[in-house]
């Protein structure tokens, strides 16, 4: 072998032999944490984005949402939606919101139960409200990013 051939041989293995530290296998709100050689989640390093974009609603309290049925049913529509096949549900729903405003999982089971003829987040509201007078939109918000719907965010600013 000549030494050119030789040195693209060595290169060859040591590619092979060198661990992969992309974020290729890493999902979508994901980065590779070369500190632990996994995958790590983008809100533990980053912290959640910066808010809820939505400077005019942090400060307007969230019984207002109750007046405003038509982005309240917007939002019902996206936070509220029926269990997946296999009785799994999808990320970042009213149950995962009342788990951030502190609702314990029996809570979320019985306003669920009671679809659809009683909407989950609306319940969600009502009491936030009743517990917590002080409750802001922007707090809303805050969540809703927290959980990545930004898709809610955007219903909200109709808000703004």
């Amino acid at each position: 072998m000549g030494p050119r051939r030789l040195l693209v041989t060595a290169v060859l293995l040591l590619a092979q032999a060198a661990p992969r530290e992309a974020s290729e296998y890493c999902g979508r709100l994901e980065y590779w944490n070369p500190d632990n050689k996994c995958c790590s989640k983008c809100l533990q390093r980053f912290g959640p984005p910066p808010c809820s974009e939505l400077p005019s609603l942090a400060s307007q309290p969230l019984s207002r949402l109750l007046d405003e049925l038509e982005v309240l049913e917007e939002l019902i529509v996206l936070l509220d939606p029926e269990p997946g096949p296999g009785g799994g549900t999808s990320c970042g729903t009213t149950r995962h919101l009342a788990a951030r405003y502190g609702m314990p999982a029996t809570w979320s089971t019985f306003t669920y139960s009671l679809r659809p003829s009683r909407s989950p987040l609306r319940a969600l509201i009502e009491l936030v409200v009743a517990r917590e007078p002080s409750a802001s939109l922007g707090q809303l918000g805050a969540h809703l990013a927290q959980l990545g719907r930004e898709d809610a965010l955007q219903v909200l600013s109709k808000l703004g």
